[in-house]
């Protein structure tokens, strides 16, 4: 899976995406990396995982949510559509405004259609984030 830490803002979280591409909303692109060993992962990673930022950015648009609260609401359907209690994504926040972006994320669900369109998009993607990025296997 890709880590959510690309994904919506902090480090991972246990569905698998990652958080620094969405906080806010195109925050790092392939002109604007972060600093550090992260940066140099980004920079392979993020062309890997357009498919997946297309259609997390589609489903936002549709949805008038942003990225982020997409990605976590995803997130939280892991579980329930699988007959499973949903997954509980602990996103990091680092302002009030990031805490109150996160609770965005709660009080509706992503439809199952929804849900299979980012599985593809995701499937699609050739990028996988490492859990560590000291990590080397």
């Amino acid at each position: 899976m890709i880590s959510k830490s690309v994904l919506i803002g902090s480090d991972e979280s246990e569905c698998g995406l990652g958080y620094d591409h969405l906080r806010p909303p195109g925050k790092y692109s392939e002109d604007n990396l972060p600093q550090g060993p992260r940066g140099a992962l980004f920079k392979g990673l993020l062309p890997e995982i357009a498919p997946l930022l297309a259609a997390l950015e589609a489903v936002a648009k549709s949805r008038r949510k942003s990225m982020s609260q997409v990605a976590i609401n995803w997130c939280i359907c892991q579980g329930a559509g699988r007959g499973l209690p949903p997954t509980i994504p602990i996103p990091g926040a680092k302002s009030l405004a990031q805490a109150q972006d996160n609770l965005g994320a709660l009080g509706w669900r992503l439809s199952e259609g929804e849900c299979r369109e980012l599985e593809a998009a995701a499937a699609r993607c050739k990028g996988r984030m490492v859990q560590n990025v000291f990590q080397t296997a």
